[in-house]
């Protein structure tokens, strides 16, 4: 288990701060994220130093929304500050955002009190973008102007979206948790899901995505329905992954390996033995795989090469890989999810750059699932090209279904929108497509020939052209990744 937001800092661990981490080892808590406040000195210094003194801590940097604390260009300097000298540990902006309960205890203005709120979130919403961070988001009694925030920001960067977490999620609508999602937002719950009034939230828990759920505990607030009134502390997020693995009708023991898995991904944790970030991401009924970041074409169309930035997000996920997994690394990160039925190489990098991996790991996926998982390749087309051989002939039996993306109607727009690296070696990239099609047809069970609806693409003739090479066809919409 991961406590995805805590704040051990906090002074109720003052006096048994050792014995609290001890539990948590006890119960089967191996890392936590110990939330940083930007906003108060003190506690700042205490939370890196904790992170810094263990392993299996991290944290992160941000203003709650009800600091009174808006000197921006201070807040930017801190962050920068304990942000350049603490990378590895620092995974998140947060916890910011929106909060509109005041409880009849407000002096002041209250509409320029949410204005100033406002004005910060977007601040630090816009800081996170520009480090490549994702972020932890707090709504209370706010979730529409924090949606609507959150939509303007993400929509609109020019640096890309590295995901989020809407934390400690409270609202009683399902559709507002389905809105934060499809931006590329994880949702966490915490110990008041275990609360007898709270069944609306327990109806969200059971009816989103697993994939996109997180377990917290907030400590030291919000302790278990079994220990209210008591001090909440790291260990007891196992209550609340209990009560929704109830929910579910899961398994514990599979919900907690996905919900680490969800916040290994979301935050890049690369010290979680068993745990790769970046490796496999789900989406609806697929696992995609994500072997390399390393391409053959440099396509104009890519997130990777939009706006002169290095972007690897795709819907939250943030695909920039550490390091090249292993096979045994991808399939323990592939079978950390359960209930898909089709397995996709297929992420920001073109996957048959690592042919032998690809194949030992599409192996092992037939031998593990006996079959019943099915095997996609999505791929530029150009194996063949690049290995002087004939890819297609060694996949079959491996793999199902291959999408491979033709993208032109002739070489002169497939090299002027692909860019193509091996027309360097004199190689006629386009043409090396055609050939791996025509190939594909006889070894692959359903061939499929994709293109991006770009000005001057001709989108007619390709499907035409896809048609005849006896393929299916998809037209696949700019920007829509995923």
């Amino acid at each position: 288990m991961i406590d995805s937001h805590c704040h051990l800092e906090m002074q109720d661990f003052e006096n048994d701060f050792q014995a609290v981490l001890d539990r948590m080892r006890e119960n089967g808590v191996t890392h936590a994220i110990s939330i940083g406040s930007l906003a108060q000195n003190e506690r700042i210094e205490k939370t890196i130093n904790i992170a810094n003194s263990y392993d299996f801590i991290y944290t992160t940097l941000g203003v709650h929304p009800k600091s009174s604390y808006t000197d921006f260009e201070d807040i930017s300097n801190l962050f920068e500050n304990y942000y350049s000298n603490n990378r590895e540990k620092i995974v998140a902006v947060g916890e910011i955002g929106l909060d509109y309960f005041f409880n009849g205890g407000v002096t002041g203005d209250i509409n320029k009190i949410k204005s100033l709120q406002e004005e910060l979130f977007r601040f630090q919403v816009e800081l996170a973008l520009t480090h490549r961070l994702p972020i932890i988001v707090h709504v209370r009694d706010a979730y529409k102007e924090a949606l609507d925030i959150l939509s303007n920001c993400i929509n609109n960067t020019p640096v890309g979206f590295f995901g989020g977490v809407i934390h400690c999620f409270s609202a009683n609508d399902l559709d507002i948790a389905m809105e934060f999602i499809k931006l590329g937002f994880f949702i966490s719950f915490s110990a008041n899901i275990t609360y007898k009034k709270n069944e609306n939230i327990r109806l969200i828990a059971k009816s989103i995505p697993d994939e996109n759920i997180l377990v917290e505990t907030d400590s030291p607030y919000l302790a278990p329905q079994a220990l209210r009134g008591k001090r909440n502390e790291p260990s007891y997020v196992r209550f609340v992954l209990q009560k929704i693995a109830e929910l579910k009708g899961i398994e514990q023991k599979r919900f907690d390996e996905l919900t680490v898995q969800n916040t290994v991904n979301l935050f890049s944790l690369d010290r979680v033995r068993g745990f790769y970030p970046a490796v496999a991401y789900k989406i609806r009924n697929s696992v995609y795989i994500n072997l390399t970041n390393k391409c053959t074409n440099r396509c104009t169309f890519c997130p990777k090469y939009q706006g002169g930035q290095n972007n690897f997000n795709v819907r939250g996920y943030n695909l920039e890989l550490k390091k090249e997994p292993s096979v045994s690394e991808v399939i323990s990160s592939i079978f950390h999810y359960y209930n898909f039925d089709e397995a996709v190489f297929c992420g920001l990098g073109e996957p048959t750059l690592r042919i032998a991996t690809l194949k030992d790991i599409a192996r092992a996926i037939k031998e593990k699932c006996n079959g019943r998982i099915k095997v996609r390749l999505d791929t530029d087309g150009l194996a063949n090209a690049v290995y002087n051989r004939n890819i297609a002939h060694e996949l079959e039996g491996f793999i199902d279904s291959v999408s491979i993306s033709l993208n032109a109607q002739n070489s002169d727009f497939y090299n002027m929108v692909c860019l193509p690296q091996l027309n360097q070696k004199g190689v006629d990239a386009y043409s090396a497509v055609l050939d791996f099609v025509k190939e594909s047809k006889k070894y692959i069970g359903e061939v499929t020939c994709t293109a991006v609806d770009l000005p001057g693409l001709d989108a007619s003739y390709v499907e035409n052209l896809a048609h005849k090479l006896g393929t299916k066809f998809k037209l696949r919409k700019y920007n829509d990744v995923g």
